[in-house]
């Protein structure tokens, strides 16, 4: 559990700022409180890896019973599914707190973000694209270094 509000607009909010960084996010009611967890995760390891990438929230880790009302959502991948559409990487960072200038400056010029862990590095990709090259020039002129992957 990364947050508990008791206004459920607060909790929507930070739910949706955690599925635009690729975090899998559900919303449970507990009385007056909205919690907001992520997950779930195929292994307490799991789980608290992806707690140490979302420290500023103070998250919780939790064992959850299988027959959790909410319909979970699937784990992300240690890599962007391969399609049609493109990925740029903007930055690799030690931590997501660390990453999250370079996740703001993305999502200032429009562009989705997911944040990967790989080899120990939180990376910051845009994408899926459609266009690579259109939003490249365009993080280019914002002051980022891109590189195109796959």
């Amino acid at each position: 559990m990364v947050g508990s509000f008791g206004s459920r607009e607060n909790a929507e909010r930070l739910a949706e700022t955690l599925r635009r960084q690729g975090y899998p996010v559900r919303l449970e009611a507990s009385g007056d409180l909205t919690r907001v967890w992520v997950g779930p995760y195929s292994s307490q390891a799991r789980a608290r890896t992806i707690a140490n990438t979302l420290g500023q929230y103070q998250p919780q880790v939790a064992r959850m019973a299988a027959s959790t009302p909410a319909a979970p959502a699937p784990e992300p991948q240690t890599e962007p599914a391969q399609s049609a559409s493109r990925f740029l990487q903007v930055g690799a960072f030690r931590n997501a707190q660390s990453a999250q200038s370079v996740v703001e400056t993305v999502r200032q010029a429009g562009y989705p973000v997911v944040l990967v862990e790989e080899g120990g590095l939180v990376k910051v990709r845009v994408g899926p694209l459609d266009d690579a090259s259109a939003a490249a020039a365009a993080l280019r002129a914002r002051g980022l270094e891109v590189l195109e992957v796959r």
